[in-house]
C-alpha cells in the first residue's frame, strides 16, 4: 500500500510544479494568447460567449434594480455586524490565552476550503462553494448589464478541476478611469455602482435564505429516528456473545419497533433473565438470551450502553431558527458546521426519510446535504464580502458611503477621494491585520 504521507507529499509537489509551469507560461505571455489569465495557482479561462444570455436575463431592469436596492441595507447591516465581530474577536484574543491544539483551534479550519477545513466535507463543500461563486459573480454581471456597464468577459476558474465562475466588468466604466486621458463610453453613477457591487452579496443572502428555509422546513420535517444506537458492548454479556457490535442501531426487539429510547426501555422492561429475544439491528438480527440486570435481578439485561449523544446535534440544529431573535442565534448560525456537518456517518444511518420523502431513500440525504452547505457557504461568503475592506465588495461600498459623507463638508473631488481612500485603507488594514493576528494567535497553541 502507498504511504499516506508520501501520497500527500506527492500531491503537494505536483501542485506546486503545476503552479511554477503556469507562472512561467504567464510570464512568457503564452496564456494571454489563449485568453487565459492567472490568480495565483488558479487559471481564469475567459470567453466572450454568454453576453446575449446575460442581456436576456437583464431585461426586467426595474426588477433587478429593485432587488439590488433592497440588498443595500442588508449589506450595511452586515458590514457593521461583521466589523463589530472582528473587534470583539480582537479583544478576546488580547485578553485570553491561545487555545490548546485541537480541531477547533487549528488555523487550517479558519479557511473556507472544502477538504482542507476538516469541518467542511470535500464534495458538499465544493458544491456549496461553486454555487456561491457562480451566483455572486453572475449577479454582478447581470446588474452591470442593467446599468449599461460593459461586461468584458465571463470566465471559468479552475484548479485542476473547475471550482467556480467569474465575470470581468470594465473597471474604467464601473469606477471611473485612473488616467484622465482615458475616456470610457460611460462611467457608472454612485447609485449604479453601489447596486452593481451589492448585487453579489444580495444574491448570496437570497440563496442562503431559500436553501435554509427548505432545509429547516420540509427537510427537517421529513426525517425521523430509525432506531436506538449502541455506544458500547460490555464484554462477557449476552449482546457481545451473540455478535452485536458497538455502533449498531437497534431497529426492533422481537416484532416491536424501537425508534426511540422510550420504545427500547418499554420493550426491555417486560423481559426477564433467561428469556430469549430477537434483536434486529441495521447490521443483522441476533437471538439473545438475557442475563440478570446487575441493578435489578428481576429484569433481563443485554449488556450494552446506549449512545445518548447521537442525534443531539440534530436537535440543536432544529432549534436554530427559533434562536435568530438573539445575537447568540446568529452566532450559532455562523458557526453551524462546528455542531452539525450534514447527514454523514452515524447520522445518515440513525435517521431515515418519512412520509412523502421516503421514496427517495438515501437520495433524500444528498438533497439535504446540498441544501445545508449551499445555504451556509452562501451566508458566510456574503457576510465576509460585506467587510469594509477592499478588494471585497463591502470595501468599495464603504468608500462610496464615505464619499457621500465627506461630500457634505467639501465639494473638492480630490479631497473627497483622498479622505475616503485614507479612511477605507485604515479599516482594511485593521481588518486584514486582525485576520492575520487570529491565524498567528490560533497557531501559538501548536508552538
Amino acid at each position: 500500500m502507498i504511504d499516506t504521507n508520501l501520497l500527500i507529499g506527492l500531491i503537494i509537489s505536483l501542485f506546486f510544479l503545476r503552479w511554477m509551469v503556469i507562472y512561467h507560461l504567464d510570464k512568457r505571455g503564452t496564456l494571454k494568447k489563449y485568453n487565459i489569465s492567472t490568480i495565483g495557482p488558479i487559471l481564469m479561462i475567459r470567453t466572450l460567449k454568454g453576453q446575449k444570455f446575460l442581456e436576456r436575463i437583464a431585461r426586467p431592469k426595474k426588477f433587478w434594480r429593485a432587488f439590488a436596492s433592497l440588498g443595500i441595507p442588508l449589506v450595511f447591516i452586515s458590514m457593521v455586524s461583521m466589523f463589530a465581530l472582528v473587534l470583539y474577536a480582537d479583544v478576546r484574543m488580547l485578553t485570553i490565552p491561545p487555545p490548546p491544539p485541537g480541531p477547533f483551534s487549528s488555523p487550517l479550519n479558519m479557511l473556507l476550503i472544502p477538504g482542507l477545513n476538516q469541518f467542511i466535507p470535500l464534495v458538499w463543500g465544493l458544491i456549496g462553494l461553486i454555487v456561491t461563486l457562480v451566483v455572486h459573480e453572475f449577479s454582478h454581471a447581470i446588474l452591470a448589464k442593467v446599468e449599461g456597464i460593459k461586461v468584458k468577459s465571463l470566465a471559468l476558474l479552475t484548479v485542476i478541476l473547475p471550482i467556480g465562475a467569474a465575470t470581468e466588468i470594465d473597471e474604467d466604466e464601473l469606477f471611473g478611469p485612473e488616467e484622465k486621458s482615458s475616456k470610457p463610453e460611460k462611467v457608472a453613477t454612485s447609485k449604479e455602482r453601489v447596486r452593481i457591487l451589492s448585487a453579489g452579496v444580495a444574491s448570496n443572502f437570497l440563496i442562503a435564505f431559500v436553501a435554509f428555509a427548505l432545509f429547516f422546513g420540509p427537510v427537517m420535517g421529513s426525517i425521523a429516528p430509525q432506531g436506538v444506537p449502541i455506544y458500547s458492548v460490555i464484554e462477557g454479556y449476552p449482546a457481545g456473545d451473540s455478535g452485536i457490535t458497538a455502533g449498531s442501531i437497534i431497529l426492533k426487539i422481537d416484532d416491536q419497533r424501537t425508534k426511540t429510547l422510550d420504545d427500547f426501555y418499554g420493550a426491555m422492561d417486560k423481559r426477564s433473565p433467561g428469556e430469549e429475544v430477537r434483536i434486529g439491528t441495521n447490521r443483522g438480527e441476533y437471538n439473545v438470551i438475557l442475563a440478570e440486570n446487575p441493578a435489578d435481578t428481576t429484569r433481563g439485561y443485554l449488556g450494552i450502553s446506549l449512545d445518548y449523544s447521537t442525534g443531539e446535534s440534530l436537535n440543536a440544529i432544529k432549534s436554530v431558527p427559533s434562536l435568530l431573535t438573539s445575537v447568540k442565534g446568529w452566532l450559532t448560525l455562523y458557526g453551524l458546521p462546528f455542531i452539525f456537518g450534514g447527514f454523514i456517518g452515524d447520522l445518515n444511518s440513525f435517521y431515515s426519510p418519512v412520509g412523502a420523502a421516503s421514496f427517495l431513500g438515501d437520495g433524500f440525504f444528498w438533497i439535504a446535504n446540498a441544501l445545508f452547505w449551499i445555504a451556509w457557504i452562501n451566508f458566510i461568503v456574503g457576510l465576509f464580502n460585506c467587510l469594509p475592506a477592499t478588494p471585497l465588495d463591502g470595501g468599495y461600498i464603504f468608500k462610496e458611503a464615505l464619499s457621500k459623507i465627506f461630500g457634505r463638508f467639501t465639494r473638492n473631488g480630490e479631497r473627497i477621494t483622498k479622505a475616503s481612500n485614507t479612511v477605507a485603507n485604515i479599516f482594511g488594514l485593521l481588518i486584514f491585520s486582525s485576520i492575520l493576528f487570529a491565524v498567528i494567535w490560533q497557531s501559538m497553541g501548536y508552538l
